[in-house]
Order: structure tokens, then C-alpha cells, then sequence
């Protein structure tokens, strides 16, 4: 074994470079999108709470959501890179196209079933005042679900067609609106309506619009595109079904991680108020470091095809190595950082000190998943890249929930943990995918 490492070590290297040069505008995009959260999280929690309990209910129903759009729009950006790797530009356009369609038909459908959600939320078990505030805010939130898509499919094809930049400036752009609209109307500053919690999802709402019409206008129009001509044709609705029927298995591994989270996020309303605020507090501040894996996982995805799609299997593995190495490395040192500085990082989130000295507490317990969570995410970016989706939907069913699910509820409830409970249940089991996830990628490019 130590003889073909040793000869694949220059490759690796080599890898390196341009998988870097792909993922650090990804990873400054993703950024974007985890400060979106951060900024309304630290706004909404100056108002209490309960407000806080309420971003983070209607938080586990937009999750969830998002979890099933990035699965079902999942084959769009490996399927174009795979085609621009091979250097075929027309069909990386045509499935570009039909990728668009599809983000819009699942964005509309999201938006539905998130309102359709809406007059169920007192059946749930949740505090009642945390539900009354909930409904509206999860009402205007779901209709910028639409957007959120478009801007997704659209980034990921510009990504895929090694175009990462302009994401970046137009996600840029969304968190100056955003950030400047929770100013004028959460707290109603220079003559706007003082709106409170519905003026954070009014904020989102109008940002994720102004983004994802930019970048549709943007990818229209930039000459660099115009070599793939991909508003020149019609859709083609058999791309379109292929498309659907790949990222079918990719939703259904995003629904079954997503959802077994959002079982866990529903017990921590059982445990209270407080447990459902410390919650999103500490989710918040976790989602700094998780940008770190998705963002490698998304350029090892992009750089897996086009190897696959130009023929070079072996670069195609060097990609995966190099991503998966990068990656367990920068989250060691997020763990070191969560573990030592976790309460203080709490404390900077909410006044509440109850609230923070739970959150503090669950940054550190999440300081433990980081490197098990760069191995799980970046290798199964690496398994999409190869188109292998299926059986890793299947290894996330018996993770989430054959193991974790159980293990969850043990020690929250059982042995009497409470939220802390809830954090370590999924760990053990989330090691052990992730070192299954590896172990297929390198079997499946030797």
C-alpha cells in the first residue's frame, strides 16, 4: 500500500493548486450564505428568546427544505462539468438549461409545501408562543425559496463551467442588502416600519430575489458564457427527466440526513424554550466551520467530473485525495478553535445568559465533529463527482436513521442529557460514514 501512495503523492499534489484556486471563491461564496444566517441570528437575538426559538423552528423546516432542493438540482453541476471537461460545449449548455427548469419547478413546489406546514406548527409540540410568532415569518420565507434555487443552480453552473467569481460578488451583494435591510426593519430605523422578527425574513426574502434575478441577467449576458449558448435553445425535456432522475437518489441522501437534524431540532423543542434557542446559537456558530467542508466537497464534486468527463480516472482520484487531505486539516484547527473558545463565542450571539451558557457548552461537543465532518462530506462530494449516489443514500439511511435517531433519543431523554444529548448522538455514527464514504470513493477510482 505505502509503494502506490508514495507513487500517487505527486499527483496529489499537483491537485492541489487548481482544486484550491476552484474552491477559495466557493468557499468566500459559502461564507456569504453562513453570514446571511449569522447576521439575522445576531439581530434576532437582541429581541429575546423566543424570537431566537422561532428562527430556529422555522430554521428546521427551511433546512429540511434546502436539504431536498440541493439533492434534486444535485446532478446538474457534476452532469455540466462532466460534459465541459470532456469539451462539450453544447451540451454542457443544453443541460445548464434544463438544470434552470428544474430549480425553478422544485423552488415553487418547496414554497408550497413550506406554506402548506404553516397551520400544522401547534401539532408539533413546540412552545406556543414560539409557534405564534413562527407562522408569519415562516410564511415570507418560503416564497423566497424560489430565488434562493434559481441563485443555487445558477452559481453551481458557473462553477461548473470554471466561472466561480461573479457567484461570489453577487452573493456579496445579497449580504449587503440583507444586513442593511435587518437594520431598517427589524428595528425601524430612519422612518421604516419597526416589524421585528417578520422584518428578518422580509430582509431574506428581498436579498435572495435581488441575487438570483443578477445572476440569471448575469449568465444571460456575460460574453464568457455565450461559448455554451445556453438561452440559444429549448429545453430538452429528456435532459430535463435525466437530471431529475439522477438527483432523485442525491435528495433522498440530503432528505435522510436533513431529516433526522430536523428530528432532532423538533426533540430539542421538547426540552424547552432555552434548549431550542442554544440550539441556533450554536448551529449558527458550527455553520462557520461546516463552509469549510461544502466548499471542498463542491470543488472536489466539479473537479471529479471533469477528470471523469475528460478520462483520467487517476486525476479524477488525485482530486478526490487532495480535497479530503485539505480538508481534515483546516477542520482540526476548527476544532482545536470551538473547543477553547466556545462559550465566549456563545456569548457574543445572545444577552440571555442562560441561552449562552447551553450554546457554549454544544459548540464545544460540535468542535469533536469537525474533522469526522470534513472526511464524510468532502468524500461523498468526491462519490458525486463519479455519479455513485445511490449506495451512499443507502449507508445515510442506516446512519441517520437506524443509528442516530435511537442513539439521539437515549441520551437526550433516557439518560436525562437534554440538548447536550442531542449533539453527541449523531457523532459515533457519523465517523463511521464518513470513513465508509472514503474507503468507496478510493475502491472506486484504484
Amino acid at each position: 500500500m505505502a509503494a502506490p501512495m508514495m507513487h500517487s503523492a505527486p499527483g496529489i499534489r499537483a491537485s492541489i493548486r487548481p482544486l484550491a484556486f476552484l474552491a477559495a471563491p466557493m468557499l468566500i461564496g459559502q461564507a456569504g450564505q453562513v453570514l446571511l444566517q449569522i447576521t439575522d441570528t445576531i439581530m434576532v437575538g437582541r429581541l429575546g428568546s423566543v424570537a431566537l426559538a422561532s428562527t430556529a423552528l422555522a430554521g428546521n423546516f427551511i433546512m429540511f427544505a434546502m436539504y431536498i432542493a440541493y439533492g434534486a438540482i444535485g446532478a446538474v453541476s457534476p452532469r455540466v462539468a462532466q460534459a465541459f471537461g470532456a469539451k462539450h460545449f453544447e451540451s454542457a449548455g443544453d443541460t445548464a438549461r434544463a438544470g434552470m427548469l428544474l430549480a425553478a419547478c422544485v423552488g415553487v413546489l418547496i414554497a408550497i409545501g413550506l406554506s402548506a406546514v404553516v397551520p400544522v406548527l401547534d401539532r408539533l409540540g413546540q412552545p406556543p408562543e414560539v409557534v405564534v410568532a413562527t407562522r408569519p415569518y415562516l410564511t415570507i420565507l418560503a416564497w423566497s425559496m424560489p430565488a434562493a434555487l434559481l441563485s443555487l443552480v445558477l452559481g453551481q453552473i458557473a462553477e461548473s463551467l470554471n466561472q466561480p467569481w461573479p457567484v461570489v460578488w453577487f452573493m456579496a451583494g445579497a449580504l449587503i442588502i440583507n444586513t442593511l435591510l435587518n437594520f431598517l426593519l427589524i428595528f425601524g430605523l430612519f422612518g421604516f416600519p419597526e416589524l421585528g422578527l417578520l422584518g428578518a425574513a422580509w430582509a431574506t426574502l428581498i436579498a435572495r430575489w435581488v441575487q438570483g434575478i443578477a445572476l440569471l441577467v448575469w449568465v444571460a449576458r456575460a460574453r464568457i458564457m455565450q461559448a455554451f449558448g445556453i438561452f440559444k435553445r429549448r429545453v430538452d425535456f429528456a435532459l430535463f427527466k435525466r437530471l431529475w432522475h439522477d438527483g432523485l437518489p442525491i435528495a433522498a441522501q440530503d432528505v435522510l440526513e436533513g431529516g433526522s437534524f430536523a428530528v432532532g431540532t423538533l426533540m430539542m423543542g421538547w426540552v424547552g424554550t432555552t434548549a431550542m434557542a442554544a440550539n441556533q446559537v450554536a448551529l449558527s456558530i458550527a455553520s462557520l466551520a461546516w463552509m469549510f467542508p461544502i466548499a471542498l466537497a463542491t470543488a472536489a464534486s466539479v473537479r471529479v467530473a471533469q477528470d471523469m468527463g475528460s478520462g483520467n480516472k487517476t486525476a479524477a482520484r488525485h482530486s478526490g485525495i487532495a480535497a479530503i487531505l485539505l480538508g481534515t486539516g483546516l477542520m482540526a484547527g476548527c476544532a482545536i478553535f470551538y473547543i477553547a473558545a466556545g462559550h465566549w463565542l456563545a456569548s457574543l450571539f445572545t444577552t440571555d445568559p442562560e441561552v449562552a451558557a447551553m450554546a457554549g457548552f454544544l459548540v464545544v461537543i460540535a468542535g469533536f465533529y469537525q474533522v469526522s465532518d470534513a472526511i464524510q462530506s468532502v468524500s461523498l462530494g468526491s462519490l458525486r463527482g463519479l455519479i455513485d449516489n445511490r449506495v451512499p443514500m443507502i449507508a445515510n439511511a442506516i446512519c441517520y436513521w437506524v443509528l442516530s435517531i435511537p442513539t439521539v433519543y437515549f441520551l437526550a431523554f433516557t439518560m436525562g442529557m437534554g440538548a447536550a444529548g442531542m449533539w453527541l448522538g449523531y457523532l459515533p455514527w457519523m465517523v463511521l460514514t464518513g470513513i465508509f464514504f472514503l474507503w468507496r470513493f478510493l475502491r472506486k477510482t484504484r
